[in-house]
């Protein structure tokens, strides 16, 4: 059962940031968390496999909307699991980085 709630939880993820690519808009880690009934520091692993999902379907990382209320950024994981995905990213700087991929979003969902 709780492998079946987790499932369900991704796919609600990648609905709710859809929907906030759809706006042009970001999301921070507590209102996505609420959104899904969780705590904002358990969303590493959903978003995780919320962008590794989309990596593979040849989507966006929808990750890349998520962002802290301290940084207006996306927490630091997300940096590191972009520059594994994709190579491209390398020797970008995160801001570089981040920049792409939101607009990748963007396009993705217009």
């Amino acid at each position: 059962m709780p492998e079946t709630f987790e499932v369900d939880r991704v796919d609600r993820i990648a609905d709710i940031l859809f929907g906030v690519a759809t706006a042009k808009g970001l999301i921070g880690y507590g209102p996505l968390a609420k959104r899904v009934a969780t705590r904002a520091d358990f969303l590493s692993q959903p978003l995780d496999k919320v962008s590794r999902r989309a990596f593979d379907k040849g989507e966006p990382l929808w990750s890349a909307l998520v962002v802290s209320r301290r940084t207006d950024r996306p927490k630091l994981r997300f940096y590191g699991l972009a520059r594994t995905i994709r190579p491209e990213y390398a020797a970008l700087g995160d801001e570089e980085l981040w920049a792409q991929e939101r607009d990748r979003c963007y396009k993705a969902a217009s």
